[in-house]
């Protein structure tokens, strides 16, 4: 399993978690099952929050890293809420940095200041 989500309704939060090393092929999937749950959830509120687990998911090929800021993009579309994703080292936290532009998204080392982030705005 190199990802998966959940909608966590208590929270209006998609949980997702990725892992592993991705080949393009692993992004289109990946693609395909974000913008379906982002719909799902989008159906029930449109103001929902996005944690990303990326602490197993370690640095990529530039192939692959290029590719995952445009998903991020579309998804943030469907929500006014923000995105964060916590990283599992200071390597990824600079890749992730410098494909994840969107002003509503961050990037975090730790799940509790993701959290407090997410939380921030409620």
């Amino acid at each position: 399993m190199k990802f998966r989500m959940d909608y966590d309704a208590a929270r209006n939060r998609i949980l997702v978690e990725i892992r592993d090393f991705w080949t393009v092929e692993t992004v289109q999937a990946f693609a395909a099952a974000a913008g379906a749950k982002a719909q799902e959830v989008r159906a029930i509120r449109s103001d929902y929050d996005v944690l990303i687990d990326s602490r197993a998911f370690p640095v990529q090929a530039n192939d692959v890293a290029d590719l995952l800021p445009s998903i991020a993009e579309a998804g943030l579309t469907l929500t006014s809420g923000r995105a964060a994703s916590v990283v599992g080292s200071a390597l990824n936290k600079l890749q992730a940095e410098r494909t994840q532009t969107h002003p509503r998204m961050r990037i975090f080392m730790t799940m509790e200041e993701a959290e407090g982030w997410l939380g921030e705005a409620r």
